[in-house]
């Protein structure tokens, strides 16, 4: 497995990968994600803004994520954290067939050392407080659960990494 930013030349994988997703979820009735997010544009505007990291194996994309400052993914909208300035990333995706492999901890963990890098005091992520195959992965890491809370898209727990 190779940890890769996303390049132009995989927007249309990158928005196969999101469908791939998306088609799971939806039959296994986990409502994570709709049919409005992630939409195919947002994945586009991901990698050509340069957030968007992959993982690919024999030349396939088989996972990946976005991160950015808080800020960045927010906007001014209201700051979902405890600990200021935090990085975050988002939109987790593994390929169907891939899940359960160890795929997205080799992901997670590559997102995590590349944020140490950039400098940053720590990370700060949402999860879909039912999605516990992703809430299972981040404990591996040492998250720790800040609070549950409806914001204006749902109901959200959010978890904080300080370095």
């Amino acid at each position: 497995m190779i940890y890769l930013k996303a390049e132009e030349s995989d927007i249309e994988e990158c928005i196969s990968l999101k469908r791939n997703v998306f088609n799971r979820l939806k039959e296994k009735n986990l409502p994570f994600w709709s049919e409005e997010y992630p939409s195919d544009e947002l994945i586009k505007e991901d990698v050509l803004s340069g957030r968007q990291r992959i993982i690919k194996e024999n030349n396939e994309i088989i996972a990946s994520t976005v991160f950015s400052s808080v800020k960045d993914e927010w906007g001014d909208n209201e700051y979902p954290f405890k600990t200021p300035d935090l990085y975050c990333f988002s939109r987790v995706m593994v390929k169907t067939g891939f899940e359960n492999k160890h795929v997205g901890y080799f992901l997670i963990s590559n997102v995590i050392e590349e944020i140490k890098k950039i400098g940053a005091r720590g990370i700060g992520i949402m999860v879909d407080p039912t999605n516990h195959n992703a809430l299972h992965l981040y404990s591996k890491f040492g998250f720790k659960f800040i609070e549950t809370k409806e914001y204006f898209y749902g109901l959200y727990s959010t978890y904080e990494l300080i370095f």
